[in-house]
This record gives C-alpha cells, sequence and structure tokens, in this order.
C-alpha cells in the first residue's frame, strides 16, 4: 500500500516548484533544463559591491541567458547606477535548474517558473542605454499596449490606413529558444515591426493563410492557436481598447499600439504558472519598446490592458505579480522621469465558481472542506491553505482520499517552512512555506485524474484544518483555477470547495449554490469574498492611481425600488453575478476591498457580452467577462491622455474622466469606485 513520505528537498521556491521537480524526477524533464527567474539585486552581506558591479557581474554569468530587452534594460539602469546602490533592480533570466541551490549572493529569488528547454549557447551580443535612442513617437500622443492571446495584427481595426498598420511592434511570443549563430541572447517566438505588417498588407494575401503560416513556422501544430480560429480573446480586447476603422475618422487612429501575443500553452494552463512567466516579460518588453520608439527619455503615456489572471496566492500586496507591477511602475518613472504608465487589469470573473473559503477556526470549531476533483482531468489540481505565521505551531492537518480509492489519509502536524509530505507516483504532495506578508502556507497537490502517468481517484477529498490553541486563528482556503479556455482542447477541469452545511437559494442565478453566511449556524466557510485576480493588492502611489483593476457591469432590466421591468433603458446598472468581489469579512491588511471601477462587461440579462472584432477583418462576435470591461478602462484613459494637454493632465482629471467625481473614497466590493462614464 502506498504511504505518504516526509520530504525536505525541493520546497525552498514553494510548493509549485516542489511538484514539478518530483514530476520530474518521475517522469523525466523532457530536456527543460532550464527555470525563468525572476530575482532582485541585492548587495551581499558585509561587501561593498556597487548596483553598477552587480549588473556587471549578473551580465556575466556562465550558464545564464537573457531576451534582448533584458540586456537592454539592465544596461539602461546601470548607465543611471552611479557609485552606490541608489535603488532596486530586478532581473529576469533563464538559468539551468541545477543552479537553484547556489544562487549568486547578490541575487534574492523572488519566483521560479516552470522549466523550459534550452538548447547549447552561443555569443552574445551587448545592450544598448534606452535611454539614449531617438525615437519617432510624440511625447503628447499616448501609446496603447495589450498583453493577451490571439492578437489579429493585420486586422483593419488596427490600421491607419488600408496598406499601413498602427501596431508599431507585436511581440508573438512562443517556447524558447536560443538565438542561431550571432548571440546567446534567447528568443521567444518573433517580433513583427510595422514595416513586417505592412508587407503581409501590401500583398492582398488572405489575412487566415498569412496567420497560418505565421503560426506554422513558431508554434507546435498541437497549440492550437487563436488566430488560426474565427475568434480570439486578444484581438476582440484589443479593438476594445484601441480598434477604429481606418476610414471613419476617429481620433483613436493615431494612438500607436504594441502588443504581446502570449503563447498558447501559457494561456490553456489557467493556474497562471506559465502565463506569469511570460506576462512579465512581455509587461517588461512594452516598457523597453516604449523607451527605444521615444524621443529619449520624453516617453509618451503608455496604457496597457491585462485581460488575464489567476486566482491563487496571498491576495494581497506581497503577491508575486502585485509586487512586480508596483515595481515596474516605479522603475518606469524613475527611467522616464516621471512619464505616466498606466496597467488596466481584469478584476476577475470567479465569483461563482466556490473556490475561496475563509474562516475562524477554534478548538471546537475546525475548517472542514470537502475539496471535489472532477474526472477527467489531465492537469494537477492546487489547493492553498494559509494561517497566520505565528500561530501555525499548534495547528493540525487532516487530508483523506475518497472512501473506497485504496490511499492512505495523511494527518500530521503544520509542518515548518520547507517540509512536506509526498505520495509516491508523484500522486499527491503538501508543502509548506512562509511568506513575506507573515503568513504561513500550506500547498496541496494532487495529481491529473487522467492522463498516461500516475493519476488519483476523482470524487470528494476532505480536507480538515484543526487547532489546539486557545485564540481563534483566521484561515484562508484557495483552490487555483484549472479550467481550459475557450478555444483550446480542454485539458483541465475546474475543482471546487463544497461544506456539509450547504448552500443557499440564489434569486439570480436561480439555484442553490449561494454560500450560507456565517449568520447562519453552523455556516459555510465557502465564500464570494476574495474572488478577484490573485494580484489585485497592487500598490499605486500617492499621487496616482497606476493600476487599475475594473469590474463588470450589466444594465438592470427592472427597477430596483419598485420592481418594475424598465420600458426604456434608464443607465441604471449592477455587477454582473461572475464578476468578483473584494474582501470584507475577515480582510487583512493589503488584500484588495473591491475593484476599482466597473464597466459593461455584458448588453443585458438576456445579452451576454460584448460586440467587438473577430480574427479578420470585417468579422464581429461576442464575448463577455471583466476581459471585455477593462479594454474600455483603457480606451478611456487613452481618450484622456489624447485630448489634454500634458501641462493640464492630472490625477483628479483622470478620475473624472472614468467616473465623473474627482474624489474617490473607499471602494464598494462588487462596484468599486462607480461606472464608467460615456
Amino acid at each position: 500500500m502506498a504511504t505518504w513520505e516526509q520530504v525536505t528537498a525541493g520546497l525552498d521556491y514553494g510548493g509549485y516548484v516542489a511538484w514539478e521537480t518530483a514530476v520530474a524526477d518521475a517522469q523525466g524533464d523532457g530536456g527543460r533544463s532550464y527555470v525563468p527567474v525572476f530575482a532582485t539585486l541585492q548587495p551581499p552581506e558585509g561587501s561593498a559591491m556597487t548596483l553598477a558591479a552587480a549588473i556587471d557581474a549578473t551580465l556575466a554569468l556562465t550558464g545564464v541567458h537573457f531576451s534582448q530587452h533584458e540586456r537592454d534594460l539592465l544596461v539602461t539602469e546601470r548607465a543611471l547606477a552611479g557609485s552606490g546602490w541608489p535603488h532596486e533592480v530586478r532581473v529576469v533570466a533563464f538559468c539551468p535548474r541545477t543552479m537553484l541551490g547556489a544562487m549568486p549572493d547578490f541575487w534574492k529569488v523572488l519566483r521560479v517558473g516552470p522549466a523550459v528547454a534550452m538548447p547549447a549557447a552561443a555569443p552574445v551580443t551587448e545592450g544598448e542605454d534606452l535611454c539614449k535612442l531617438q525615437g519617432k513617437l510624440l511625447p503628447e500622443v499616448p501609446i496603447a499596449a495589450v498583453i493577451d492571446d490571439g492578437i489579429g495584427f493585420l486586422n483593419a481595426r488596427f490600421r491607419q490606413s488600408w496598406g499601413h498598420t498602427r501596431i508599431k511592434a507585436v511581440w508573438l511570443q512562443a517556447p524558447e529558444r536560443l538565438g542561431e549563430a550571432t548571440r546567446a541572447d534567447v528568443v521567444c517566438g518573433r517580433v513583427l515591426e510595422a514595416d513586417d505588417i505592412d508587407a503581409h498588407l501590401v500583398t492582398g494575401r488572405d489575412e487566415a493563410d498569412v496567420y497560418r503560416m505565421v503560426n506554422r513556422a513558431l508554434l507546435p501544430v498541437t497549440d492550437g492557436a487563436l488566430t488560426n480560429r474565427r475568434v480570439a480573446h486578444g484581438t476582440h480586447v484589443l479593438d476594445l481598447a484601441a480598434g477604429a476603422s481606418p476610414w471613419d475618422g476617429d481620433p483613436v487612429q493615431a494612438i500607436p499600439i504594441l502588443a504581446v501575443q502570449l503563447p498558447p500553452a501559457s494561456v490553456r494552463e489557467t493556474t497562471g504558472r506559465r502565463m506569469e512567466t511570460y506576462l512579465l516579460q512581455g509587461l517588461r518588453w512594452i516598457l523597453a519598446q516604449a523607451l527605444r520608439l521615444a524621443k529619449g527619455a520624453n516617453v509618451p503615456p503608455v496604457v496597457v490592458n491585462i485581460s488575464l489572471g489567476s486566482l491563487a496566492g496571498p491576495g494581497d500586496r506581497t503577491a508575486f505579480l502585485a509586487d512586480w507591477f508596483s515595481h515596474e511602475v516605479a522603475r518606469h518613472a524613475r527611467l522616464t522621469g516621471g512619464a505616466k504608465l498606466r496597467l488596466v487589469i481584469a478584476y476577475g470573473n470567479a465569483r461563482l465558481s466556490r473556490l475561496v473559503a475563509r474562516d475562524e477556526m477554534r478548538r471546537s470549531h475546525p475548517l472542514e472542506l470537502i475539496w471535489r476533483v472532477l474526472p477527467d482531468d489531465h492537469t494537477p489540481s492546487h489547493l492553498e491553505l494559509r494561517v497566520d505565521t505565528n500561530l501555525m505551531a499548534g495547528l493540525k492537518l487532516e487530508l483523506l482520499p475518497p472512501p473506497g480509492s485504496g490511499l492512505p489519509p495523511l494527518s500530521v502536524d503544520w509542518p515548518e517552512a520547507e517540509q512536506g509530505w509526498r505520495l509516491a507516483g508523484p500522486v499527491a504532495a503538501v508543502a509548506a512555506s512562509a511568506e513575506s506578508g507573515g503568513q504561513s502556507l500550506l500547498h496541496l497537490t494532487l495529481g491529473p485524474t487522467a492522463g498516461p502517468g500516475a493519476t488519483v481517484p476523482p470524487g470528494a477529498w476532505r480536507v480538515v484544518v484543526r487547532t489546539t490553541l486557545t485564540e481563534p486563528v483566521r484561515i484562508t482556503a484557495r483552490v487555483q483555477r484549472d479550467d481550459t479556455p475557450p478555444g483550446y482542447r480542454t485539458l483541465g477541469r475546474q475543482s471546487w470547495l463544497d461544506h456539509p452545511f450547504g448552500w443557499d437559494w440564489d434569486e439570480e442565478a436561480r439555484g442553490y449554490v449561494a454560500p450560507r453566511g456565517a449568520k447562519d449556524a453552523p455556516g459555510c466557510p465557502v465564500t464570494r469574498e476574495g474572488t478577484c485576480v490573485a494580484y489585485a493588492g497592487a500598490e499605486n502611489s500617492a499621487e496616482d492611481l497606476a493600476i487599475l483593476f475594473v469590474g463588470a457591469a450589466r444594465p438592470m432590466t427592472r427597477d430596483p425600488d419598485t420592481g418594475e421591468p424598465f420600458t426604456r433603458h434608464p443607465g441604471v446598472v449592477k455587477a454582473s453575478a461572475y464578476s468578483s468581489e473584494g474582501v470584507g469579512h475577515m480582510a487583512r491588511p493589503g488584500e484588495s476591498f473591491g475593484p476599482t471601477l466597473v464597466a459593461l462587461g455584458d448588453d443585458g440579462l438576456a445579452l451576454p457580452g460584448r460586440r467587438a472584432a473577430g480574427v479578420v477583418s470585417g468579422s464581429v462576435t461576442r464575448m463577455s467577462g471583466t476581459s471585455m470591461a477593462a479594454p474600455q478602462v483603457a480606451r478611456a484613459l487613452l481618450g484622456y491622455f489624447l485630448t489634454v494637454p500634458p501641462a493640464e493632465q492630472s490625477a483628479a482629471g483622470e478620475r473624472i474622466a472614468l467616473t465623473g467625481t474627482a474624489t474617490w473614497a473607499k471602494p464598494d466590493r462588487r462596484m468599486g469606485h462607480g461606472m464608467l462614464v460615456g
């Protein structure tokens, strides 16, 4: 009979890395011998090393590879570093997996991404100081940028005229490889400049044929590129953010575009493990391109739309992406002398998915959850349990497999950081780690329920956490996303949380699907609070609201006071049922209380979604979600920066342009600071 084995090795970088390492050890790594490493440079203890010297030492590391824009950004930072260590510098590098146990002492590793294949190295090229370049972009005309999948870069909605595009560059990301012959910089797909896109346009070749040709050269057939289809999420989002007919005189036509198309495999895996790697590289590439295309450091405002997200994580400002986004905002301001950067991010669609639970445990009141894992799931399922670090000594975990599965239960004390247990196969794992936000994380992983390798039985896995402490213990459970987005081959199936004390009637959903509130005894810990994207706690500066999270709303069909149906649309809206909500009950410092604002994600209860472009010119489709609300806010910001002279722009002016009011107080948990005007 299989038994749980206690392990301590391989947990230094968290439960995801520990699981991936265990799978690679059991099944082979398939040649994936490198990992993307996200690190901040730091002075070694007792050393007089300067920041410039640390950058030089980073660029000279043996066996470590960078993308070209990373080299450029490091060289640009080195030029501004001076003789001391005046500010923080971060880097994204590709390192041999064997290097994880011996990182440079002037690096502090923040995250390790999933392993990638990487052939042998070739000679490198030097980076360049981006602030010294002289591009052609006008400083008063903002840049629209989108990071998404399926970018229809030939679509007429993104052109200045019949044969000329507004897209200055699009990075079509793909699995990594090293450059050929002349350099060792990591090549992740292909960048198409405006001239490359124009060359395709003037041929008059069918757009669909061009997409198929480009995708064949970049992607495995099994990846299922969305631009080979009629509908693509990224094209729809880009149209809502910056699309315009080249013939109708829309002022948006003056706005240049930068776009990043994520690899299909990174979007298909909705846990975000792969997506984070490419998303952050894409954001840094966009900001490097803005510097490259601008006139020196005179950079136009940049509005970046990100309609992607994952759920698991601490859910506060210490979350990896939340922290890194805040860093990028500060870094861009430092490099450009205060140029405006706005990140507009979808708040999430997971409100109804039963993925989050919160509770206050006592001796007589343990946390009890049923983790329902579905059959035919070809991907692992993840559940994260978090408590305050100084309370973990009195906690106990029980993990009970479905009855009749033949697998043994696990009953252990909450472990110290970097300890855990593994069920051979690997079939399941439990890994503990401490987090910078003052919490202790217990990461539970179940292997796939179907597929060629080791599998676990689907069904009701029972999770119980008990406390022997006299003080109440606050605990949060989050199931990581595991579904497959539309347009991709279905591999993942979403696990979810259940509870024996049941559910209340949900009038809007017309079913018993609403978690029974804490006011009911004994209550259901599953909640719709805190279902926003994992990085919704990202901080803004006191002067600017640089990071905006957008929820979705829909028009109401009945008067909320009288219940009478509206005979004509009155402009009254309510949050769409799926639109995530912030944390109210038992919130921790730094958690998101609600979205920044909302925009229409649906045209009505019976007419879900918003109309925008399909992949090829002239096609139109309808898509729903906070993903479609966010680009409308991005478009409003672009319009503000385009029409208001730079000297007259202000944070209050932006707020008025978005919601009609200059002063924003505490946001509503569903509606934020209000509805996007116009």
